[in-house]
């Protein structure tokens, strides 16, 4: 007996027509994940009467004016500039508020009143400060978390909080440790430092040991941050999941 012939191929025309409608429910598909419920019930109104459109170019068309609507909405969520004046501030506040205080106390210190006691002598004290610096930066995170909680914002607010505060309070070193030289130098730890350091000028000394922590404190304060920060995010979360909800 003669062997039985393949099946014949589908026409070209049923063929593409069968493309386009998956090409159709494709987009509807995609589209659907990318809009906010308000405007997935339209999304979902284009899909129910899909069906009764004729021709499949014609179900691509109508499957199109979905895709517009997830497009405006994407574009919608990326007009939302993280570099706005409010972003900005939520982020940054904490650590322009607590750097204001420290360059107030720095002046006052180091300039105003200065200390002629070596900073042995404020050891405990020394401890409380960078205890509470780093209960500090927890707060940030805690604060500027957001509700609902976000523990990546809460890590970059911990971040910008630990490392603009490092970077103002070392450049005002800086500047006070070249204006007031003289000054600094009283201080007998500086004044011991720099009889020990082998140089012949104190400016130098002065500034080579700034420039050292300029190098590694802002790093390694930022990152500290970063993750005291990311600390304060999560206990927002946790304590946002406890929170009863509010009736309607």
């Amino acid at each position: 007996m003669p062997s039985r012939p393949d099946a014949a191929p589908p026409p070209p025309s049923r063929l593409g027509d069968r493309l386009l409608e998956r090409a159709a429910d494709a987009v509807l598909a995609w589209s659907a994940r990318g809009v906010e419920p308000a405007r997935l019930a339209w999304i979902e109104a284009l899909r129910g009467e899909l069906a009764h459109v004729e021709g499949a170019p014609a179900r691509l068309s109508w499957a199109l004016g979905a895709l517009s609507l997830a497009c405006i909405a994407r574009r919608r969520s990326l007009s939302r500039p993280w570099y706005s004046w409010p972003a900005l501030m939520r982020t940054s506040g904490f650590g322009l508020v607590l750097s204001a205080v420290l360059v107030a106390g720095i002046v006052w210190s180091n300039v105003v009143v200065p200390s002629h006691e070596s900073d042995s002598e404020y050891t405990t004290w020394y401890a409380v400060f960078y205890a509470g610096l780093l209960v500090y930066f927890f707060v940030a995170g805690l604060v500027v978390a957001g509700r609902p909680a976000s523990i990546p914002l809460a890590a970059v607010t911990g971040a910008v909080t630990a490392v603009l505060v490092a970077l103002i309070v070392l450049v005002t070193f800086v500047v006070i440790d070249n204006l007031f030289l003289s000054v600094v130098m009283q201080q007998p730890d500086k004044a011991s430092g720099f009889a020990h350091s082998g140089l012949t000028s104190q400016r130098d000394y002065v500034n080579n040991g700034n420039l050292e922590a300029l190098l590694l404190v802002p790093a390694l304060l930022g990152a500290l941050g970063a993750g005291l920060g990311a600390l304060g995010g999560l206990v927002r979360t946790r304590v946002g999941r406890r929170e009863p909800a509010v009736p309607v």
